[in-house]
């Protein structure tokens, strides 16, 4: 049985950290030439950090934040219906927050696109069962 690889960790002094330069290895990326972009995805809860990162081939994504819902079935089919005919990137899966739900999800899809104008339609169509539905467009970030 061949051994894999599903992590790379290190340990260093947090007093270090801000200095640091996180040591990220991106030899396993498909064709880097065809992904010039990268989304980088960090979620903090208590005491952890995560990055997940994903290489693109364009630098404008959506991202869309249900909030304020039930932990119903049917809450979950009527995002499942909309959201199986995006390519989603990423999601959060469901977080409780001061007793509220929230979800997120990273579409490959950009505000100019027609797909997006369809996604608008579908989303108004069940907005109902949500306090609130957001879209954002998340672009390239300016180089300092």
């Amino acid at each position: 049985m061949r051994l894999y690889k599903l992590t790379e960790a290190y340990v260093q002094r947090i007093n270090d950290f801000p200095t640091t330069e996180l040591q990220i290895s991106l030899l396993d990326i498909k064709d880097p030439k065809n992904y010039p972009f990268l989304l980088i995805v960090q979620s903090t809860i208590e005491n952890s950090i995560k990055l997940s990162i994903y290489p693109l081939k364009k630098e404008k994504i959506l991202k869309i934040t249900f909030s304020g819902f039930d932990f119903s079935k049917n809450s979950f089919n009527e995002i499942s219906k909309v959201l199986q005919h995006y390519h989603v990137i990423h999601s959060t899966g469901v977080l409780l927050i001061e007793k509220n739900l929230f979800y997120e999800c990273y579409l490959n899809l950009s505000l100019n696109e027609t797909k997006a104008k369809e996604l608008n339609v579908s989303l108004n169509k069940i907005k109902n069962i949500f306090n609130e539905i957001k879209i954002e467009e998340i672009g390239l970030k300016k180089a300092n």
